[in-house]
């Protein structure tokens, strides 16, 4: 456990904030070479703590742990990156989102010129190419939004070795999140990239079943970040250029993960 955030002479160890974040993903949530923990989501936890007046203790929490610590009282907000779908909405109660991954398809690129793709096509006409090879991650979007298009997707537990398919021309496209942008980017010569698909995921801060008075207080809260001035805005420069450094593009920064794409009418 670590302390850390606004600080409140008048707190008392009950009025502590205790934030799951999983400090292992720099340069978003990590420990610095102090071992203290930094990075976008202790920003916001210490932020939040501001907001609400109270000190903030991170408890650096495996992912994979962090929902059952909301549940045994070891954390009572969690701000991971932790994106929001039915199977966990079962166990927490999620905030409106935070933070956002587009859905983006990497195609092998002799497809993608054969086929004439661009951003101007839908998804349905893009996945309705009728020779398209599909690869996936098992358990992920690569597999999951091309088989709501109705595509059978060949399933694998390595991303490197998709990626490796993709380049070789082996498979034609390969879905995925923003982290697609790097695939890309280190891979020129032999892919595109395709991003008209209007799926995204959104993450959320995530509090133990019943706790509505933390949630409405982390969704006042949450709006404040994208007001001019906010904490958004005062973290860009900070923030612009390890994103960039991240997605491997230079001209995305903090604003491209944390604003809602829009959606395809």
């Amino acid at each position: 456990m670590f302390l850390a955030g606004c600080s409140n002479s008048k707190s008392s160890k009950k009025d502590v904030l205790k934030v799951g974040i999983d400090l292992k993903y720099p340069p978003f949530m990590y420990l610095d070479k102090s071992g203290n923990p930094a990075g976008l989501e202790v920003d916001i936890a210490k932020d939040f703590g501001k907001y609400l007046g109270r000190d903030v203790e991170i408890v650096n929490t495996d992912f994979s742990m962090l929902i059952p610590s909301l549940e045994t009282g070891d954390t009572d907000i969690v701000i991971s990156d932790m994106t929001v779908n039915d199977e966990r909405k079962q166990k927490v109660d999620f905030t409106n989102g935070y933070r956002y991954s587009r859905t983006l398809a990497l195609v092998n690129k002799e497809f993608y010129e054969k086929h004439n793709i661009s951003d101007s096509m839908t998804a349905k006409e893009f996945f309705g190419i009728k020779d398209m090879k599909v690869i996936g991650l098992t358990g992920t979007i690569s597999v999951s939004v091309p088989e709501k298009y109705g595509k059978q997707v060949t399933e694998i537990t390595d991303i490197a070795s998709g990626i490796m398919e993709i380049t070789s021309g082996n498979y034609d496209v390969l879905v995925g999140a923003n982290t697609v942008i790097g695939d890309h980017a280190a891979n020129k010569d032999t892919t595109e990239i395709y991003s008209g698909i209007p799926e995204y995921a959104t993450s959320a801060f995530a509090v133990k079943k019943g706790n509505t008075e933390l949630l409405n207080e982390a969704n006042k809260y949450i709006a404040t970040l994208y007001k001019d001035g906010g904490l958004y805005d005062q973290l860009a420069k900070k923030y612009d250029e390890p994103v960039g450094e991240f997605l491997k593009d230079k001209n995305l920064g903090l604003e491209y993960i944390v604003t809602k794409p829009e959606q395809e009418k």
